[in-house]
């Protein structure tokens, strides 16, 4: 069968296939994208009235839908970005701050705090608590005994004020 003038000759054809990552399955009449065979996509072939395949068009038709799912990656990729972004200014205000790495001073004044705000919530001072705001049963071990007794004059000392 002689080549249209409108279409590219079937070598062409085979390496613009190769060139571009496309399968022609004839069997099925389908080209298959094997840049991103993981999307299990087949796109059609374009084919003149005669229902001939038109090479050239198929090959541009198929670099199309490729484009076309490039872009919803890319905009899945974008909204994915977003959220990540939202959760990244949200988690600092609902978050309290991690106090694994905290260590001497540091770590017994936010202990001190801890223990502050912990009483002030009528249940006392509870280990699982510390823990999930961040403490480690180490830290709890070496600091509690320092921390309590700050936490303590600080509370006096508070008292003290408010009695004048």
């Amino acid at each position: 069968m002689p080549r249209r003038p409108d279409d590219i000759s079937k070598t062409d054809f085979a390496h613009q296939c190769r060139l571009h990552s496309l399968a022609w399955l004839p069997g099925i009449n389908r080209f298959l994208d094997l840049r991103y065979p993981e999307a299990r996509r087949h796109v059609l072939p374009v084919l003149n009235e005669a229902g001939q395949l038109l090479r050239g068009a198929s090959i541009q038709s198929c670099l199309a839908a490729r484009a076309a799912y490039e872009a919803e990656l890319a905009m899945k990729a974008r909204a994915e970005a977003e959220k990540v972004a939202l959760a990244e200014r949200l988690a600092p205000a609902s978050l309290p701050p991690c106090r694994a790495d905290l260590d001497g001073p540091a770590a017994v004044n936010q202990l001190a705090d801890d223990f502050i705000v912990q009483t002030t919530h009528g249940e006392g001072v509870v280990f699982g608590q510390l823990i999930r705001l961040g403490w480690t049963g180490l830290q709890l071990k070496q600091h509690s005994d320092a921390a309590r007794i700050v936490a303590q004059r600080r509370q006096e000392k508070q008292m003290a004020e408010m009695a004048l």
